[in-house]
């Protein structure tokens, strides 16, 4: 069975907002990208939306979503897809908001050339291959 995830790079000028997690039993303490899984009944694009407004607080339309990235990943517990989205937040009214701080103790923003250490690493290379507009890749495949 594939698991259906979404993420999503919310931009502002050269930079992309990530948040720490804590207290996960997956990733606890890196930071990712905001995102999720894709539940029964739900298409992706509500998804990411939904995500959006759980994590951050920010209530962006489905139609601004652009699709910039998918990675199909065998790891050692599960196979899954990631659909990676990405929406410039500049110009909105809104500003994000740490709306999960039981799941996550920092919020920040960093320039794409400039990811902490401490990033899960399947999300540092979506950002990264997005970013040099490589919309697919697959890891764990060996």
């Amino acid at each position: 069975m594939v698991a259906l995830f979404v993420l999503v790079l919310l931009c502002s000028g050269d930079s992309v907002l990530l948040l720490r997690r804590h207290g996960a039993t997956f990733g606890d303490g890196q930071y990712s990208l905001v995102g999720g899984k894709v539940e029964a009944g739900e298409t992706a694009l509500q998804a990411i939306k939904r995500e959006v407004q759980e994590e951050v607080g920010l209530d962006i339309a489905q139609d601004v979503f652009e699709l910039v990235h998918t990675f199909h990943r065998k790891g050692t517990d599960c196979e899954l897809v990631a659909l990676c989205f990405k929406v410039d937040i500049s110009s909105l009214d809104q500003k994000p908001i740490n709306a999960e701080p039981h799941k996550h103790d920092a919020m920040q923003f960093f320039p794409f050339d400039d990811l902490p250490e401490n990033c899960i690493p399947a999300h540092r290379k979506a950002i990264e291959l997005s970013n040099q507009s490589i919309y697919y890749s697959e890891d764990g495949w060996q």
